[in-house]
């Protein structure tokens, strides 16, 4: 698959410490209130949207305060717009963390998110808002995932 894979970067006021942490134990405080939490490598992390729009995902890395790398395993995205419902799967979500003068920067590569796929603008547009979801939770302790109706 050719094409640049997603990529963005957000500067928090937040320790290594606590970005890791809302990535591994908060996810339902940003991206998903349905999610569980995943720690170490060999965990699984279940995030749904809606009834049907799930993505399993395995922990492959886990450094600590420093990166951690998730690999899709299963992919459902229900969007009537998306013929292919599964482009997730087999891609691989890589977070860095380093810790800067005045903060911490959250490096996310979702690599296999690439402009050819049908879902990318709408996924593009997705990590955005919740990366943004992310820097709030961090900086004010109120982020703004999906919401469970």
């Amino acid at each position: 698959m050719s094409g640049r894979s997603y990529f963005n970067e957000i500067l928090v006021s937040a320790s290594p410490d606590l970005v890791y942490k809302a990535i591994t134990e908060g996810i339902d405080k940003w991206w998903t209130q349905l999610s569980n939490k995943a720690l170490h490598v060999g965990d699984r992390l279940t995030v749904r949207f809606e009834n049907k729009t799930k993505w399993v995902m395995a922990v492959s890395e886990a450094i600590p305060n420093r990166s951690l790398v998730w690999v899709v395993m299963a992919a459902h995205h229900d969007l009537e717009s998306l013929e292919k419902k599964d482009e997730w799967q087999e891609t691989t979500i890589k977070w860095e963390i380093i810790e800067m003068e005045i903060g911490t920067k959250v490096i996310l590569t979702h690599q296999g998110l690439v402009p050819q796929l049908q879902c990318f603008k709408i996924c593009h547009v997705g990590w955005n808002y919740f990366l943004d979801s992310l820097k709030n939770y961090l900086e004010t302790g109120t982020g703004h995932p999906y919401e469970a109706p």
